[in-house]
């Protein structure tokens, strides 16, 4: 009968995983947390400059989620943008905190991922792994914060760009604007790194 009863949570859609958290289910929180936690790893793991603060934001992320349960309205079939729009506004106050120099502190719980040695290596190389791309960062650090954006929802966390727009609480018509915007200024500053290399390369010299 317990099986059974897994097996049921585990089929539910994420609007109804969360109509039962809010109501007190553990179980469907969990089941909801086990199904998403990964992609929201990924998202902060690109994000942030440090494995505690990947930590911090996919915790912070799901606490929030838990607490703002009973007020989710699905607006796709999975509530993954709603996520990424908390994990935004999140690293958002994360990033102010920085600049004015101050730590973010946030208080225990069970409910925040604790990364075993093993993990925090991992974590910690994919944070090294996503800035070997030296042109590419350079191309993004070019681009408007909405336009980056856009394109890290869809190229990075495989986003539609209308869930992109839920992500960031915009019409589908202006993320898909922005991030035709963003994919032409990515590869024309990639084509003329190309060509300046190759100009490089035939004059004799490495770069």
């Amino acid at each position: 009968m317990s099986a059974r009863h897994n097996d049921d949570v585990v089929d539910r859609s994420d609007a109804e995983l969360l109509r039962a958290s809010s109501a007190g289910s553990a179980e469907a929180y969990s089941v909801f947390f086990r199904r998403h936690v990964a992609a929201i790893t990924r998202y902060a793991v690109r994000r942030c400059p440090n494995p505690d603060d990947v930590a911090d934001l996919v915790g912070e992320c799901f606490l929030v989620a838990l607490q703002a349960s009973h007020r989710y309205i699905p607006e796709t079939d999975t509530a993954l943008p709603w996520l990424f729009g908390i994990s935004r506004r999140l690293l958002a106050k994360q990033r102010r905190k920085y600049a004015g120099n101050r730590r973010i502190e946030v208080k225990a719980s069970n409910a925040f991922p604790n990364f075993t040695a093993a993990e925090d290596d991992e974590v910690a190389a994919a944070i090294d792994a996503s800035r070997q791309a030296p042109i590419l960062e350079e191309a993004l650090s070019r681009l408007t914060r909405s336009e980056r954006d856009v394109l890290e929802l869809v190229a990075y966390d495989c986003l539609s760009p209308s869930e992109a727009a839920i992500a960031l609480d915009i019409t589908p018509n202006a993320a898909r604007l922005r991030l035709s915007r963003a994919r032409r200024a990515v590869r024309a500053h990639i084509d003329s790194t190309a060509v300046v290399g190759a100009t490089a390369e035939d004059a004799g010299y490495a770069i």
